[in-house]
């Protein structure tokens, strides 16, 4: 089933699009400071990864939703839902970005921005399912793929922590960690003090975004449209960083859109997420209350925890 509605930043309660439109076009309850046109460009920026609009235009399933989560993706179809407005500023933003692309793309020459592609996958059961995806910026004479995206603060660079002794990783990740010491698996001195063996080098891509990237130069290639490069362009309220991406081989990346489309069609309901760099999604998903009545149980860093806990028990 579609959006149905926002839960009032005012009171709370669930209202129709139509009538959170009019409310904030005529100044808004006290409490909730939205504008028509923030609510507008909310509603704009949440169509394109609306599983069950897309599905009702024709458009397929999306290489958005397939990277992301596909039990999110399922009940998005079949479950009602409301979003706060507040919470939903994101979808404001990455309208904002889309927008200038198009109108660069109209200004110049060589450029393909904003146009949806679709291809057919042949799933692992013998299912034909249309897969479609929509790429920001197409740079056609540079072969160079750009999608943009804006996030609360652009990275400053991958941090590794290496054992001074043995020349190995113990931990790393885009953060910095916020401890004096590190247990070491590696070596005999069994801790390491963070500072002196912290190695900061240039950003990378989330993965889920450089995976994205892979899919839109598979399906530009089925469309006859070569790209060799690509990048992801990070952009805050301050600043915008660009990040290269070095992408799946077109093997690679269709054996991996194979996998996901397969498990999105499967008849069950596909399972929770629990990897570790998966699971933050959960705290964003618009379903989750009703992910968590059918799981029989929380989702997301709390089913995690309970997982360990139990393995630890065993």
């Amino acid at each position: 089933m579609p959006l149905c509605g926002f839960i009032c930043d005012a009171t709370d309660m669930p209202v129709p699009i139509a009538a959170c439109l009019a409310c904030a076009r005529s100044g808004a309850l006290p409490g909730c400071h939205q504008t028509a046109p923030v609510i507008a460009g909310i509603v704009r920026g949440l169509r394109p990864d609306d599983p069950a609009a897309l599905l009702r235009a024709g458009f397929g399933l999306t290489g958005t939703t397939l990277i992301g989560c596909v039990r999110k993706a399922r009940l998005m179809r079949e479950t009602p839902y409301w979003l706060k407005p507040a919470q939903s500023y994101w979808a404001y933003r990455g309208t904002l970005m889309h927008g200038v692309a198009a109108q660069y793309a109209d200004e110049a020459d060589q450029i393909i921005a904003e146009k949806r592609f679709a291809m057919t996958v042949e799933t692992r059961t013998g299912q034909h399912v249309e897969v479609t995806g929509q790429p920001d910026l197409v740079l056609l004479d540079e072969r160079r793929l750009l999608d943009f995206k804006t996030t609360k603060s652009v990275p400053t660079g991958w941090r590794s922590y290496v054992c001074p002794e043995t020349d190995q990783v113990i931990s790393e990740g885009p953060y910095a960690l916020r401890r004096k010491s590190i247990d070491c698996p590696h070596c005999r001195l069994a801790q390491h003090t963070v500072k002196t063996i912290e190695v900061i080098g240039e950003p990378r891509a989330k993965l889920h975004h450089a995976l994205q990237l892979s899919l839109y130069r598979l399906l530009l290639h089925r469309h006859g449209i070569e790209v060799d490069q690509s990048e992801l362009v990070y952009q805050d309220m301050d600043t915008q960083r660009r990040v290269p991406v070095e992408m799946l081989s077109f093997e690679d990346a269709e054996r991996y859109l194979i996998e996901r489309v397969t498990l999105a069609m499967q008849p069950d309901l596909p399972p929770i997420l629990t990897e570790a760099e998966e699971v933050w999604q959960c705290g964003f998903c618009a379903v989750r209350s009703e992910c968590e009545r059918r799981n029989g149980g929380p989702t997301g860093v709390a089913a995690t925890s309970i997982t360990q806990s139990h393995t630890e028990e065993m």
